[in-house]
């Protein structure tokens, strides 16, 4: 008797102990589980922020990545509108350059014909002075028509050099300013042209590594997932296996209990004989 008490006590002591041991694993599973689960969540998170930031440039997930592809956005865009800008600048100075040049043929025409009118009237007036000579009829008011027209003569030539020195130089030299200007600008577009093609090219890395990097988050997440489930399925074993192990316990101590209550043979003989 006193042996089946103590193989009792042993077993609601290994039993206790497998409790307590039970119980302590599936508080440090819940916990693992838990805490799996957050990094499961912030691994969520991080990579639809980073999906959002691949699928919209001017969404990122981390925010210094994000404020900097905002800044590469607004500053392509700004070199955008400011390439336009400078592009719409060339094309009015372009139209002004063709106007310049134009005003350029019109004012050397008209002092041609200036010149050939003038070179006309004298020759014509000489035709005449020498008719008049030949024919004798030369006056003094011809002498005073012919000293007008010499006055005249001079004046058309220095109003000629006038009108060729003073327009066409300054024509010209705003033509060559709008040159200078045309080309001062076109270099600046080629600055703005191949910075923006900088940027271009550090947007495409940066969409590359934020792909690179979901994939690699996602390949991590998959793993987690894997893990948390052969967890579950751990625990749902040892929960089992404890289960079974209570139900044997509890066989086992009825046994105990129905061998305690019944009465032993020195017992029943001792009853006998008194």
């Amino acid at each position: 008797m006193k042996q089946e008490c103590a193989s009792c006590a042993a077993l609601c002591q290994d039993f206790q102990k497998l409790q307590q041991i039970s119980e302590q694993r599936a508080r440090q599973d819940h916990e693992q589980c838990v805490m799996m689960f957050q990094q499961m969540q912030e691994l969520l998170k991080l990579n639809e922020a980073m999906t959002r930031g691949c699928s919209d440039p001017e969404r990122r997930s981390n925010r210094d990545e994000s404020e900097n592809t905002e800044e590469i956005n607004v500053s392509s865009a700004g070199d955008e509108e400011q390439i336009e800008r400078l592009q719409a600048i060339i094309v009015q100075q372009a139209k002004e350059l063709e106007t310049l040049r134009r005003t350029i043929r019109a004012a050397t025409q008209n002092l041609h014909d200036r010149d050939n009118q003038l070179k006309g009237d004298q020759s014509s007036q000489r035709l005449l002075s020498v008719n008049a000579t030949e024919e004798g009829d030369a006056t003094d008011s011809d002498y005073e028509v012919d000293v007008a027209w010499s006055d005249g003569h001079l004046a058309a030539e220095r109003y000629t050099s006038q009108l060729r020195k003073l327009p066409l130089t300054s024509l010209h030299a705003q033509l060559k300013g709008k040159d200078l200007q045309l080309l001062h600008l076109q270099q600046l577009i080629n600055k703005m042209e191949n910075r923006f093609g900088q940027l271009i090219d550090r947007k495409r890395s940066m969409t590359q590594t934020f792909q690179q990097t979901a994939r690699t988050q996602q390949a991590h997440l998959k793993k987690y997932l894997a893990y948390i489930r052969q967890q579950t399925e751990e625990k749902k074993a040892l929960e089992r296996q404890l289960r079974e192990l209570k139900k044997y316990v509890d066989v086992l101590e009825k046994k105990v209990i129905s061998l305690s209550r019944r009465p032993s043979k020195r017992q029943i003989t001792s009853i006998l004989r008194e």
